[in-house]
Parts: structure tokens; sequence; C-alpha cells
């Protein structure tokens, strides 16, 4: 997120530049000081900085206003990277209802459509009604009419102006990623009171667009190379709209999924009368090379707790004999466990957080239900989304005890948690 250049701070919101807009500055300058040679030659290249800096600026101060009006409707942000291409930030924390929503997608179009508003007026302050001319040779007699100078001006207000129209039009197609697309699911959560409907439909328009744009962008491209840009507008869209759509099944199949659902009885009794000695011979000693098998003593019928059994190499092995399994034991009331209707994103902030290896469940009468690892929440996933994943990638997360980087679950699900979303 700070891989840019921090430029300051705007309510407490630190600003970031992204490297790779010096370079788009400078490209873009080269390209459009084209438009001023004529009028310019000595500094045709320097109105062209003067046109990128302000396209960067447009793009800059929607970023910021989008950040401004998170944070007032209950989602703070502490830093914007202003990037060329795509958000720069993690996976966004969701608003808590559609009204939210609403006016944090339409913040930016606003701008854009502020800023056309601001350009055009400038433009029309310096060179009258002459701009709205349907002539399409009238710029090359503004000179004339003008000047040089008030020609240029008039022309960077213009390029600002239809820049920043051009993005309230795209921005408000309704299809994710777009702003449009968050307005459609603002209107669909509002109407059916489901979030996920939300964003089901408006990912599905994201990808229908995506693939019209691409049909449209190959049609192009028989007679022109600017059929080009429709092809990566529509590649894209679509892949983006895509990646909406896996989020949001992802978080749904979080928030269906509850610990008896997740959980497997991977666990071994054994009775709290033994002694240690019985315990390091028939159990400790028998495990394979690098198990880790939870143990679960058991007397008369309940279960009294977890069986610490690194502990054991604390305790003289001379009185293993004459101690019992009880000296080992951890009652269940003093660890963290679960009942069986806790949701799984919340197991798993309580195994991040904590650092758990595994939790354990209980049942309602208190007893051990089960117990869930890392490998046990992957495999729930696995058979809710139909991921198809190989068993020893399961089997690896287990001996590992880490998610998948790539997943990025516990990120979402520490959003779950912060949001209090539900299927509601």
């Amino acid at each position: 997120m700070r891989g840019g250049i921090r430029i300051g701070s705007i309510f407490g919101i630190s600003i970031y530049i992204d490297i790779s807009w010096f370079l788009v500055i400078g490209f873009l300058a080269v390209w459009l000081s084209a438009a001023y040679t004529k009028l310019s030659p000595s500094f045709s290249f320097g109105y062209g900085a003067i046109t990128a800096i302000l396209f960067f600026l447009s793009i800059a101060i929607t970023k910021i206003t989008r950040a401004l009006t998170s944070s007032s409707r209950g989602l703070p942000v502490s830093t914007v990277n202003i990037q060329f291409m795509g958000s720069g930030n993690p996976v966004e924390q969701e608003a808590k209802d559609p009204l939210s929503v609403f006016c944090i997608a339409v913040a930016s179009p606003a701008i854009n459509l502020f800023l056309g508003v601001v350009g055009f007026g400038v433009a029309w302050l310096i060179a009258g009604d002459v701009i709205f001319s349907n002539n399409p040779k009238i710029m090359e007699t503004l000179p004339a009419l003008i000047g040089d100078d008030r020609t240029i001006w008039t022309m960077i207000a213009l390029n600002i102006a239809r820049i920043n129209i051009i993005f309230t039009i795209f921005s408000l197609i309704p299809a994710l990623p777009f702003e449009g697309g968050h307005i459609l699911k603002a209107a669909i959560w509002k109407i059916t009171g489901d979030r996920f409907a939300g964003i089901r439909w408006a990912a599905r328009s994201g990808q229908i667009f995506g693939i019209l744009l691409m049909v449209v962008g190959g049609l192009i491209l028989l007679t022109n190379l600017g059929g080009i840009f429709f092809l990566f507008l529509g590649w894209f869209l679509f892949g983006n709209a895509g990646g909406y759509l896996y989020l949001n099944n992802l978080q749904q199949a979080l928030l269906d999924l509850n610990a008896e659902a997740t959980m497997t009885r991977d666990f071994r009794l054994v009775d709290t009368e033994i002694s240690l000695r019985d315990f390091a011979d028939k159990y400790l000693l028998m495990e394979e090379k690098d198990a880790k098998p939870i143990y679960i003593a058991s007397s008369n019928g309940r279960d009294r707790g977890l069986v610490t059994a690194e502990a054991i190499r604390n305790i003289d092995s001379d009185t293993w004999q004459s101690k019992s399994l009880q000296s080992l034991i951890k009652p269940l009331d003093e660890i963290d466990t679960v009942d069986l209707k806790t949701n799984i994103y919340t197991v798993v902030n309580m195994m991040e957080q904590k650092q758990l290896r595994y939790v354990i469940v209980r049942s309602t009468v208190g007893s051990v239900a089960g117990v869930i690892d890392r490998g046990d929440i992957i495999r729930a996933l696995d058979q809710k989304l139909l991921w198809r994943l190989p068993s020893e990638f399961i089997k690896q997360i287990k001996i590992d005890g880490k998610f998948p980087p790539n997943l990025r679950l516990v990120e979402i699900c520490e959003q779950l948690t912060d949001t209090s979303v539900t299927n509601n």
C-alpha cells in the first residue's frame, strides 16, 4: 500500500503517489505536446506537461474525494495511493448499508462531472461561445480570433473537460468494477435486502459488458488498430468482475459455514487415570514422525480437558509410572474453544489472532465435539465452492499450519467481523 511517495495528508489521510506516475506524466507530456507545437514551438512540451499534470490532479481529486466520502460513511481510510491503474487498496472494507455504498460510489463520477463542467466553463471564459460551435475546424481559426496564448489555454481547459466527462461516462457503466457497478449493487441490495445478490448482479453485468467490449474490439480490429483498446478494456472488465464474484462467493461461504460443518473428529480420547508411562508408551512413541495428534482426556464418560503432551518433557521420567495423565491436562474452560454454531470466519480470526494451531469445538453439553485446523477450513471451503483442491495440498496446509497467502482469507475474515456483515 505504501510503495509510493508520500506527498502529505488531508484530514488525517496520508496521500501517496505511485512512482509509475512519473513515467505516465512524461509520456503524456510528449504525446500531448504535438497539439501545441504549431502555436508554441518552443514551449509545446511545457504545455503538454501542464495538461498531463492537470490530468493527474483530476484522478487524485477523485480518489481523495472517494476516501473522504468513505470516512464520512463510517469506513475510515488511513492512506490513499494514487495509481494510474487500479485503486491501490487491499480488499476493500464493505459498507454496512446500501446508502453508504451509493454515496461512496457516486462521489468519483460527481467530481469528474464537476471538473468537466469547470473545464468547459474556463474554456468559455477564455474563448467565449465559439467553443460550442459544431464546426470541426473552429480550433484552426481560433488563434486569429483570440490569439495563440489564449487558444492554448482554451485547448488545455477543453482537454481536461473532455477527459473528465469521459471518465464520468465510463465510471457510470453499471458493471463492476466501475462505480456504476457499485451503484447497481446498492440498488439491488436496497430492493432485495441481500448484499450478495447486489454483488452478483453487478459482477455479472461487468462480465457481460466485458464480453461485449471484447467482441466490439475484435470487430474494430479487423479494420483499425484502435480495436486493441476495446479488447484490453473488455478483458480488464471481465477479469475484475470475475474477481468480485470470487470474493462474493468466498464471503458467502464463510458466512454460511459454521464450526459444526467444518470440524473433524481428528483427535484421540485417552483415559485420565492412565500413568504418564503408559501414555508415552502407548501413544507418544507409536505416533508417526512429524505427527501432531490432539489428545483429549476423558473419564467416567466426560471430557476433562486437553492433554498438553509437550509438557511431559518437563517431568522427570523416573516419576512417569507414579504420576497419572492428570498432571498434563488443561481444563477445557481454560483454553480457547468455540461452540457448534460459531461462524467459521470467527474461528479463522481466533486462530490468527492467538496463533492457535487448532480450535476445539464443544457440544451443547460442554464435551469435545470436534477440532478445526487450517486444513479443515480449506477443505470445507473446497467442498462448498467446488474448488477441487488436491488432498495433498490440504494435507500440507495442516502440516504447515498456514493459510495460502494468495487466498487472502485472513484479511477477508477480518473484514466480515469489522463490518458485521449478515445474510439478511
